[in-house]
């Protein structure tokens, strides 16, 4: 007999929740085969069968959250027999319970009734597809077949997706791996399916008589329990915000000649870089010349590292991740725009590796798609400094006593002045912009 643990995935980890079973108690399973899905502080995963067999008794079910290394079921190999239980005549005997006491023992039970059912996020997600319902029955005429073994593979943002969107998975067509869906697939049908009733929106305005104005939807107050991400970034930012004394650089860079720069690698190449490319490689180099910058405080002094690790911030519906792009400063900008994309997609389906989001040296945050000028970041700790992005925006400036309209784009460092002082700061900011504002520099 082979039993099932809670694996511990990176040094940090002392707990994980059950999302989801995909075998129940008694059916065959093969080894390799996924027999759940579990939450870590980071990512979700899938725990695999070590051997052929059968799943015996599942002592922890969904939604509930168990230490590193509790058993969670166990797989009798073929042929064998599920010990037999304990008798319950060894038990001893429970005191008699006076009336008063029983009306509290009701009372605690209903109360934990009642968080139960009020905190049994992943249990509704569960209920609420149709597709765990009935394994058994037979696809209907406007249902995709599911591949073999009975379960739709999908990613994590795909379920939650599918389940605020109200859009059954067993109907999406899956464009990803194997048929995977993916949150793209669920994004697709949902607009195909609103298409159809927006075509009758026009014949339905000139008849009605409604004045014109929007209806707001309705607001629900509830209770969002806290995912295991969300407690992690919580405790993060109390280490970083009360231990570290930050203070706050600020630069305004001219970015003209880098977009311009930009549009001819994309031409010449033929190929999509973003500007947060050139600012991951400018920065990289930038920091050798600094080791200062790129260090990390500790009680018997301060580590100046030897590689450069750069992590970026990537937003998830669970919150922020740092996916982390290991030895930038030896990698070209095509190598960085490529590996950036790839680990934010997997952030975004928690399916990074621990050594995929781990053990950055220094920390970049990029809010300029969103429209944000300028904002200061919170140190990333161990890192001694966090890079914040603003976008870039067509502003007038003098230039030799002429006014011209150039590219510009505001850029503030948060610093550890426990191992960065404000000259050393400044002088790191005055190497990324000769970088950034003569961008030959990245590739010569």
């Amino acid at each position: 007999m082979a039993e099932v643990i809670m694996p511990k995935v990176g040094d940090a980890m002392t707990e994980g929740k059950v999302v989801r079973w995909y075998k129940k108690a008694g059916e065959a399973v093969k080894k390799g085969e996924p027999l759940l899905e579990i939450e870590t502080d980071k990512v979700n995963l899938d725990v695999e069968a070590e051997q052929d067999g059968t799943l015996a008794a599942v002592t922890v079910e969904a939604g509930q959250t168990v230490p590193v290394g509790n058993v969670l079921a166990s797989v009798l190999a073929p042929g064998e027999k599920a010990p037999p239980a304990a008798k319950a005549a060894a038990a001893p005997k429970k005191p008699e319970v006076s009336e008063p006491e029983k009306g509290q023992q009701r009372r605690r039970t209903d109360k934990k009734d009642s968080i139960k059912h009020t905190t049994g996020e992943y249990q509704e997600a569960i209920e609420q597809q149709g597709l765990r319902k009935d394994r058994t029955a037979a696809p209907s005429a406007n249902v995709v077949a599911l591949p073999e073994g009975g379960r739709r593979r999908s990613s994590p943002l795909a379920r939650r997706m599918a389940r605020d969107l109200g859009v059954p998975l067993e109907a999406v067509q899956g464009s990803g791996p194997q048929g995977r869906v993916i949150a793209k697939d669920v994004q697709n049908f949902r607009g195909a399916a609103e298409a159809q009733p927006a075509a009758a929106a026009p014949r339905a305005s000139r008849v009605s008589a409604a004045p014109l104005m929007s209806t707001l939807p309705a607001l629900e107050a509830k209770l969002v329990p806290l995912s295991a991400m969300r407690r992690t970034i919580a405790k993060r930012l109390a280490e970083s915000t009360g231990p570290i004394p930050h203070f706050y650089l600020t630069a305004d860079y001219d970015v003209t000649n880098l977009l311009s720069f930009r549009e001819q690698v994309n031409a010449i190449e033929g190929i999509k870089t973003s500007v947060n490319d050139y600012i991951v490689r400018a920065v990289a180099l930038a920091l050798h010349h600094h080791p200062y910058v790129n260090a990390s405080w500790g009680d018997d002094g301060i580590s100046l590292h030897g590689e450069v690790h750069i992590g970026i911030a990537v937003s998830t519906p669970e919150g922020l991740i740092t996916p982390v792009v290991r030895n930038a400063d030896q990698k070209s900008i095509r190598e960085i725009g490529d590996e950036v994309r790839a680990l934010a997609e997997k952030a975004r389906n928690r399916k990074l590796l621990p050594n995929e989001y781990q053990g950055s040296t220094f920390t970049i945050s990029n809010l300029g798609a969103w429209g944000i000028e300028e904002f200061t970041a919170i140190i990333n700790p161990p890192n001694a400094a966090i890079l914040a992005i603003g976008a870039v925006e067509s502003r007038p400036v003098v230039i030799e006593r002429q006014v011209a309209v150039r590219e510009r784009m505001k850029i503030t460092m948060s610093c550890d002045h426990r191992v960065v002082d404000g000259a050393a700061g400044a002088e790191f900011l005055k190497t990324l912009r000769q970088y950034l504002e003569q961008p030959l520099r990245l590739i010569v």
